[in-house]
């Protein structure tokens, strides 16, 4: 059942230095002494032990290219909950990365709702940086599919960097990287190994649609990891700030973009609609729009160099829209712990795709993009086809790319 959403908190965002606002956010009650008391042990013993449930660092800023230390933040999701009315979470430093760090966390006992943990998100994302030389993603894709006798199931990875600048001087680059193949459990292992353990996987010309993520028919697929490859960007890429959804904005788009809550849904909205309502789609923007909303806030959060503001706003618009619910904290393809926010799309008729947006609500950093389809095996057994995408740096940095030799 969908969670109950409050339009008022939606339309008066909470301020991170007003306690009665922070004290809204995880609920209108006073919490309980016992509360505030466990919260200060906790956060005490996180301080002692400099480890994070969800291990996310800040990355100091640096300049031509030096690498940043990495310091932690100390406070995690438990400790953030039970203390929020004594303690304002936010983030520090300039371009953020997220890697998981190792260290005694606390268990997270406090059990949040989608839209606490995204107005929290919310209240933290707006202490990141504004500005630097490059707007810098990095991320690592994991899909999995069939192999071509449909025996077993392969996962496959490629990690993946964009380094956009506007600067005179600068070059924007993209850096990917295919990481291998394997089988995908111990189960498709040993299925593997029946098979021969083939190094390299080519796929039939005919290989029906439901394979996802499959390669090109008739192309091969490798078992072996690839080397880092760079590409300048060019063309419509050149000078632009990336994309949302459906096209890509320009530098001068990406600061129009509002960072009130309710002047950036009625942007959204009319994006939306400049974007998809033509005769010939088929779709009932309107009915659509909240599912529609929702894929515009994610890329806006995850991707756009827009303003901190902007991007607070994203999570306060997603915290008033239906079907996003609370899973509870849980572990990432690159083993962070976070919060999953989940929800479902229809990728077809009668056919939907289960969605775990994985947040760490104490920095307002997304962690994972985590996706389940289901297709059928040769045995007619049912096969459940995850992909994620994991964000390891989102943010502002004047650190300089070092890409590879190998140029496209």
């Amino acid at each position: 059942m969908d969670e109950p959403h409050d339009d008022q908190d939606f339309r008066q965002p909470v301020e991170p230095h007003h306690v009665t606002a922070v004290r809204h956010l995880l609920g209108s009650h006073e919490p309980s002494p016992r509360t505030v008391a466990e919260g200060r042990a906790r956060l005490l013993a996180e301080a002692a032990a400099t480890a994070t449930v969800s291990g996310l660092e800040p990355v100091r800023r640096r300049r031509h290219g030096r690498r940043g230390r990495r310091v932690g933040i100390g406070l995690s999701l438990a400790a953030a909950a039970a203390v929020a009315v004594l303690v304002p979470m936010g983030l520090s430093g300039s371009g953020t990365s997220i890697a998981p760090r190792t260290g005694t966390s606390v268990p997270a006992t406090t059990e949040l709702t989608a839209r606490q943990v995204l107005l929290a998100a919310a209240v933290a994302v707006e202490k990141a940086p504004a500005s630097g030389d490059y707007w810098r993603i990095a991320m690592v894709d994991q899909s999995t599919l069939t192999d071509p006798t449909r025996s077993y199931v392969i996962e496959i990875k490629q990690s993946r960097e964009e380094w956009l600048t506007e600067r005179p001087g600068l070059q924007s680059w993209r850096v990917r990287q295919y990481l291998g193949a394997k089988p995908a459990t111990p189960r498709d292992e040993e299925a593997w190994r029946a098979a021969g353990a083939p190094t390299s996987w080519r796929y039939p010309e005919d290989m029906k649609k439901e394979q996802f993520a499959a390669p090109p028919p008739g192309e091969s697929l490798e078992a072996a990891a690839g080397e880092r490859i760079a590409e300048r960007l060019r063309g419509r890429w050149r000078g632009t700030a990336g994309d949302l959804v459906w096209d890509l904005i320009t530098w001068q788009e990406a600061r129009a973009i509002p960072g009130d809550p309710g002047k950036l849904r009625t942007y959204l909205e009319q994006y939306v609609r400049r974007q998809v309502a033509h005769p010939d789609s088929g779709m009932d923007v309107e009915k659509e729009m909240p599912q529609l909303l929702r894929a515009v806030c994610i890329r806006m959060i995850t991707s756009l160099p827009v303003s901190p503001e902007a991007r607070a706003s994203a999570y306060r618009i997603l915290a008033s829209l239906p079907g996003i619910r609370a899973e509870g904290e849980i572990t990432d393809p690159l083993g962070r712990r976070g919060q999953a926010l989940v929800y479902r799309e229809e990728a077809e008729p009668g056919l939907f795709t289960e969605i775990r947006f994985v947040v760490d609500p104490g920095t307002g950093l997304p962690l994972a993009e985590m996706r389940t389809n289901v297709a059928k095996g040769a045995d007619g057994r049912p096969v459940e086809i995850p992909s994620s995408t994991s964000y390891q740096a989102i943010g502002w940095t004047d650190e300089r790319p070092e890409p590879p030799a190998h140029r496209d």
